[in-house]
């Protein structure tokens, strides 16, 4: 089995994804429990906490067991997966359903760095991540991503109109 280093001194190497073989990381067993559909969640073998979350966007496995024998694609799965799906009704912050579409539509009207300070404004907020994300962690990455795709970014600084003297 392939493992992909820890990211710091005090986690355990992750085990890559048995599908694409790309690295993954680890998810709590609230972020499985609470995304599985039920009749996946049913047939778990292993417990909700011996899983990883597999970061490859070309890679339809969402899940896999800590020893590859056990996986869930996106089918098996509640939510739509920001890095995995293309659907603009996907969300990039599941905490506050806010979509790709949504982004889609405020950047028709929105300067970029009102966009963005929305964005930062309502991630800022209170968090439910590790139930409503499929990845367990804050979406932050992900919309900066995607406001990359679409050469918005995130640190955008305004640019002074006025004339220097």
């Amino acid at each position: 089995m392939i493992f992909t280093p820890a990211h710091n001194e005090n986690e355990k190497p992750v085990p890559a994804c048995p599908a694409c073989g790309k690295s993954g990381k680890h998810v709590e067993a609230q972020t499985v429990n609470a995304q599985l559909k039920k009749e996946f969640k049913e047939q778990l073998a292993h417990g909700a906490d011996q899983f990883c979350f597999c970061t490859s966007p070309e890679c339809d496995t969402v899940y896999y067991s800590l020893d590859g024998t056990e996986s869930y694609p996106q089918s098996a799965i509640k939510s739509k997966v920001t890095i995995k799906n293309d659907d603009p009704s996907t969300p990039l912050c599941y905490c506050h359903k806010y979509t790709k579409q949504n982004a889609l539509d405020d950047m028709k009207t929105m300067e970029n760095h009102r966009l963005v300070r929305k964005i930062k404004e309502m991630i800022a907020g209170d968090k439910v991540c590790k139930k409503a994300n499929p990845k367990g962690s804050c979406c932050t990455m992900d919309i900066r991503l995607f406001l990359a795709g679409h050469n918005i970014p995130w640190d955008e600084k305004r640019v002074s109109l006025m004339p220097r003297f």
